[in-house]
């Protein structure tokens, strides 16, 4: 697993993303020492989107709140990181909540209500 994680940190370094951004513990992003910035993630996906494959990418992402975005949870954890046309614009976002009281669907209704400004 070391080997992975090493080979997954200089990756995404020669990208030029600031190894500061993300920790990257396991590979998987289950291990609560998994850290990663919602800058980062969208820059992730921006930089994504200029590549010959970005097309086959996107039309695999879901759609969740009539957008194509991806979604994360675990342990009190929400996220969305996806894109989002506005106006003729391909807009990229990502947003994160940790450690929300309530439930799960309560913290997702706010934060679809938030994504909606995209629309």
């Amino acid at each position: 697993a070391a080997d992975g994680v090493g080979v997954l940190k200089a990756f995404w370094e020669q990208k030029g993303i600031d190894k500061r951004s993300m920790n990257i513990f396991d590979g998987s992003g289950l291990s609560p020492e998994d850290r990663i910035t919602t800058s980062t993630m969208a820059r992730i996906l921006q930089s994504a989107s200029s590549q010959p494959w970005f097309g086959d990418f996107y039309e695999s992402l879901p759609v969740y709140n009539d957008m194509k975005m991806k979604s994360g949870s675990i342990n009190s954890v929400q996220a969305y990181a996806g894109f989002q046309t506005h106006e003729g614009r391909q807009l990229c976002f990502a947003i994160m909540v940790n450690n929300y009281s309530g439930t799960g669907s309560a913290i997702r209704e706010k934060m679809f209500r938030l994504l909606n400004e995209l629309k």
